[in-house]
């Protein structure tokens, strides 16, 4: 699942906001798009610029799933 800061495609049924806070360490309101997985091998990560915890993670998986399974 890919994040983006183009919080204006939140009305796509399976893009998630994922609001900016001190625990994930975001620098501005993003999306998570739930619509396609990717496979990303740590090589191709250049840098890090927030986190997410284990219940967003879960939280993006159940959209997937009742979306597209």
């Amino acid at each position: 699942m890919i994040i983006s800061s183009k919080v204006e495609k939140l009305r796509y049924k399976s893009n998630i906001l994922l609001e900016k806070n001190s625990e994930n360490n975001l620098n501005k309101n993003s999306i998570v798009k739930t619509d396609i997985l990717y496979k990303i091998n740590n090589n191709q990560i250049s840098y890090r610029v927030g986190h997410v915890t284990s219940n967003d993670i879960n939280r993006f998986k159940k959209v997937f799933l009742e979306n597209f399974i």
